[in-house]
């Protein structure tokens, strides 16, 4: 590759594209392309490849602009670009693999952040399928073995896999051959069309205004392409993988996400909340390079997730980075697992931690309607490897329970019988209501009949339990201990590894605001931080490591905290360095 080939992008939304120069009635010819710089905001005509990049063990030259310099690209690019150029007319396309310069570093820092605009600018996203199935005989080629057959069957009927007409305003699709049901199980085999299972796709299908899907020698419109999902010709989702849909309802995209105003958001205007169910749902997919993991789904949001892009970084870096932008914008919910040093998760390991539906709900009222008006006068934030946040102290543990909450058998006997367990271990009074299987509802009710400032803080609002939810039954909190603050008279469910001495405190700005944090001498990093102008004294804060959630009830129904509130018994908010 000559690397002069590549000339500097000037502007934030400058992009190359490539001109596909015509093969001249010569399918066979050597692929000749140029380069274009071009702007978004002047509108460009272009088209935006979706597609795997593949094996890249074995690469192949290219010849780029007039002085016949070349650029080097795997098996599949090649393919794609001998697919989809034509005769006579040069076609202009975005492929990432040329255009971008994959070898600078800085240039695909640059450009990632704005790859959400480029396929939202497109005239259409061509989503290139090519088998990599057990046949290497169809292997980097578009249809597999199936799919072939039913091309060389030939039966042009122009009718579905299930005999229902394609109907008017689908192109040509009804004079290609349709796919048998062995055939539709072929293309929707996630071992035989990685695309299926490509990070990427997540915001190049849900911000493209079109779709062609293109597997060769077929081609179909995104909708007709939906309705050949084997036995779901007449639902409306393709399944990605266990946990992934593409809607069909919505163009492609994902079910829309609700804010606090109580208004829809569309795809590629999602709120930062959504970033860890995304993640979460899509963790199965892969990608070349870990970082993408959490790049690929960057552009979705608005605003931003606050993630910092830098492909020099090690993935210990990116996790941090990752952990850092969700406490930022006040997601929580990834500390209840246990892959994790203080605040900074493995998120090659937690992501399985956080399946369940009860993780998702946990702290979902709270996200749409309070976090984001305290997280903007609270600034928590992630700086220099460290999490700053407002805080109040509620109290310190004296008291862990030794049995746990659940047990192997959800047995009524057994739950009575362990709470009761507890609540002697906590010197606490057993009452006979309590059966153990709401554990969450036991101590809100606790705290709320022994403890005046929390009677302010969750209104009771009588017989009826409020903010009842997933996550306020015993299987969200198994395996967790009980702990008591004596001189507050608080008690609540406890992480995992908590210990007596830790502290209880409300950090403000997250959307599961109790945690446990623990005493740790003082790092430099939080001393002498000159980004936020305040007096020294102030600034100097204190300095805890996260050890995890505690809920002292249901925490998703607590009041908004402003930074006047009196409510808590300390009546001080301070700042806390979480290192």
């Amino acid at each position: 590759m000559t690397p002069q080939i590549y000339q500097p992008l000037k502007e934030r939304d400058e992009i190359r594209i490539i001109h596909l120069l015509p093969h001249g009635d010569d399918p066979d010819a050597p692929i000749r392309c140029r380069f274009e710089h071009v702007k978004l905001a002047e509108r460009p005509e272009y088209e935006a490849l979706s597609y795997t990049w593949g094996d890249q063990t074995t690469l192949f030259p290219i010849v780029v602009d007039a002085d016949r310099s070349t650029v080097d690209v795997g098996q599949n690019c090649l393919f794609a670009l001998r697919s989809l150029r034509q005769a006579k007319e040069a076609r202009r396309l975005w492929i990432d693999a040329l255009c971008i310069n994959q070898a600078d570093i800085d240039e695909k820092t640059n450009q990632i952040p704005i790859i959400g605009d480029v396929y939202q600018s497109a005239s259409q996203t061509l989503i290139f399928l090519q088998y990599a199935g057990p046949d290497p005989a169809f292997r980097g080629r578009g249809a597999g073995p199936e799919m072939q057959r039913c091309w060389d069957a030939g039966s042009y009927d122009g009718d579905n896999a299930d005999g229902d007409s394609i109907g008017e305003g689908d192109g040509n699709e009804g004079s290609q051959p349709r796919l048998d049901e062995a055939a539709r199980r072929e293309v929707f085999n996630l071992e035989n069309y990685p695309w299926f299972q490509r990070a990427w796709i997540i915001q190049e299908t849900l911000l493209s205004f079109s779709r062609t899907v293109i597997c060769p020698p077929f081609t179909w419109s995104w909708e007709t392409f939906i309705y050949l999902a084997p036995e779901r010709s007449s639902v409306d989702i393709i399944r990605l993988s266990d946990d992934y849909s593409i809607n069909r309802s919505n163009m492609g995209g994902w079910n829309h996400v609700w804010d606090g105003l109580i208004r829809e958001r569309m795809p590629g205007d999602m709120l930062p909340m959504a970033a860890l169910d995304y993640l979460v749902d899509t963790r199965k997919f892969q990608s070349k390079l870990y970082h993408d993991k959490v790049y690929s789904i960057l552009s979705l949001f608005n605003p931003q997730l606050p993630v910092t892009i830098n492909y020099s970084s090690s993935k210990e870096k990116v996790h941090e980075s990752l952990s850092g932008a969700l406490l930022e914008v006040g997601d929580s919910r990834f500390l209840h697992s246990t892959h994790r040093k203080s605040w900074r998760a493995n998120w090659d390991e937690a992501l399985n931690d956080l399946t369940g539906d009860d993780v998702h709900y946990i702290g979902m009222s709270r996200a749409m309607f309070q976090v984001r008006a305290e997280a903007q006068w609270c600034g928590i934030g992630y700086m220099d490897g460290v999490i700053r946040s407002l805080s109040f102290k509620i109290g310190d543990v004296t008291k862990i329970s030794n049995t746990r909450i659940g047990s192997d058998k959800d047995d009524n006997e057994v739950l009575k019988r362990q709470w009761d367990d507890m609540m002697n271990e906590l010197d606490l009074p057993v009452q006979e209501e309590e059966t153990g299987s709401w554990p969450a509802i036991h101590v809100q009710e606790r705290n709320q009949a022994n403890v005046d400032w929390y009677r302010d803080w969750i209104p009771n609002s009588g017989k009826k339990q409020r903010g009842k939810f997933y996550t306020s039954s015993i299987t969200f909190f198994r395996e967790r201990p009980l702990f008591a603050c004596g001189a507050e008279g608080i008690v609540g469910i406890g992480t995992q590894d908590l210990r007596v001495g830790d502290e209880i405190w409300y950090v403000c700005g997250l959307n599961v605001p109790v945690c446990a944090l623990r005493p740790t001498p003082k790092s430099e990093a939080s001393t002498g931080n000159d980004e936020i102008d305040e007096d020294e004294d102030i600034m100097k804060g204190i300095e805890r490591e996260m050890v995890g959630l505690c809920f002292l009830g249901i925490n998703n129904d607590m009041k908004t905290m402003g930074p006047m509130d009196t409510i808590f018994p300390q009546g001080s908010i301070e700042l806390v360095w979480i290192v």
